[in-house]
């Protein structure tokens, strides 16, 4: 066995028995004769219910939410950076309000999602399939800042209107269940159509006229600016490059009630009028003085498909069952480096007899690069590692493909701890397979 594949069985071993073995500190025994101990432990929030006030603020439409997530990585294989293990951790503070309990007019809802980053995570050394989705946000370096203020106004029983600046991680979660990368996949291709990256950014002010079905987003359409204003007020300037359009729809089958778990097929797309440059070998100019110039494209545009649909449920308990999830991406592969995206991913709420709470997951994904961002960008990267090595060195850009598997212990209904194992394909051709690993750890206060 090499040791790549010593390593590779340890980790996984690892990161299933952490789900097998570790018991969930509120479970019942027999000594108490099944009653669940009256403690911290058992309580929602780390904080319980601070002596009345959460409840009381709940009772007047102010609900909070306050969440820690620490992450642990290591790439440990196929990277300059091998065992080179970072640790970071967010903080996301929600604020919900519900505009008639708090006396205001009824049908009003307004969120607010503030993050805070600091520390360092592994996203440098994992390409372009970052593998902790969640450190993206705000940026990529220490800072707080505000990335969703949002009002919905209901107009009707399943009409809705919404507007302001969307945390589009958050918009992704809301309609689809694919989590923060806090409590499911880490890798950014597994929480999100990625191919979506060139005309749906992370921060946006928007205004969509949303379509429920029960308490679950049927459809959404509506314009939002396409540029990134996750850390600012998304105001200054305002659709300076134009607007952009967003659309979908979900198409339920199967009985029973809409939920998370909900099977349906959805499709939508965006249309962005902004100003992009376009990477392509006939672009491509020297300007002397100036250096490399690329023409600009006026437009860019993807089309997204999201399925979902439930292999299984447990009859004697509605907590158990099994999903396959598969989103799919194709875009202009001009504007965008990302020709198309799919995924397959199947993931278990419950998937061992009396861990209820518990969450495992296994997912695959390809990203397929245009040949006009390879055939660009390989040539740029060989001269410059020629120069650098002072010898002829040819690199490429390869496609992406990637595999995680995860395990969510769900150790008290306030803390998480996760095992998650990601292979990795080159980007580059000058780089190997990466195997990367770690724990997660998130905390409700």
């Amino acid at each position: 066995m090499t040791g790549t594949e010593s390593k590779l069985v340890g980790v996984a071993t690892a990161l299933f028995m952490s789900g097998l073995l570790t018991q969930p500190l509120w479970a019942a025994d027999s000594m108490t004769g099944g009653a669940a101990p009256a403690s911290a432990v058992d309580r929602t929030h780390l904080l319980g219910d601070w002596g009345g006030v959460r409840s009381r603020l709940a009772a007047h439409g102010i609900i909070f939410d306050i969440q820690a997530t620490q992450f642990y990585q290591g790439v440990v294989d196929g990277s300059a950076g091998t065992n080179d293990w970072q640790y970071g951790v967010k903080g996301d503070y929600f604020l919900t309000v519900i505009g008639e309990k708090l006396g205001l007019w009824k049908g009003l809802v307004i969120n607010v999602h503030a993050e805070t980053r600091a520390g360092d995570d592994v996203n440098a050394l994992t390409g372009l399939s970052p593998a902790n989705a969640n450190m993206l946000m705000p940026d990529s370096g220490d800072t707080t800042a505000l990335t969703q203020l949002i009002a919905i106004q209901m107009v009707s029983k399943q009409v809705g209107v919404i507007t302001g600046k969307l945390n589009a991680f958050d918009f992704v979660d809301m309609v689809f269940h694919t989590g923060r990368g806090v409590d499911g996949f880490m890798n950014t291709s597994l929480v999100l159509p990625i191919g979506l990256g060139g005309t749906l950014t992370t921060g946006l002010p928007l205004a969509f006229l949303l379509k429920f079905k029960g308490k679950e987003v049927q459809g959404f359409a509506g314009a939002y600016d396409p540029n990134n204003c996750a850390t600012t007020s998304c105001l200054d300037p305002l659709l300076d490059d134009g607007p952009a359009y967003a659309a979908f729809w979900k198409f339920y089958h199967g009985s029973g009630d809409v939920g998370p778990r909900s099977s349906y097929t959805s499709f939508g797309g965006t249309y962005s009028t902004k100003e992009y440059t376009v990477v392509d070998p006939q672009s491509l100019a020297f300007v002397p003085g100036q250096g490399l110039s690329l023409t600009q494209t006026q437009q860019s545009w993807s089309i997204f498909s999201v399925l979902n649909y439930q292999l299984w449920a447990d009859t004697s308990n509605p907590n158990r069952a099994v999903n396959f999830r598969g989103m799919y991406t194709i875009t202009d592969g001009e504007a965008n480096p990302i020709k198309w995206t799919a995924t397959a991913a199947l993931e278990a709420n419950g998937p061992i007899r009396g861990r209820d709470k518990d969450t495992f997951g296994v997912g695959y994904f390809h990203n397929e690069l245009s040949s006009s961002f390879k055939n660009t960008a390989g040539p740029l990267l060989s001269v410059a590692a020629t120069v650098v090595n002072r010898e002829r060195t040819r690199i490429a850009i390869e496609d992406t493909d990637g595999f995680e598997a995860y395990y969510v212990a769900q150790l008290t209904p306030w803390f998480a701890l996760t095992g998650d194992l990601q292979v990795i394909t080159e980007t580059l051709s000058s780089e190997d397979t990466k195997l990367v690993t770690g724990l997660r750890a998130n905390l409700t206060f």
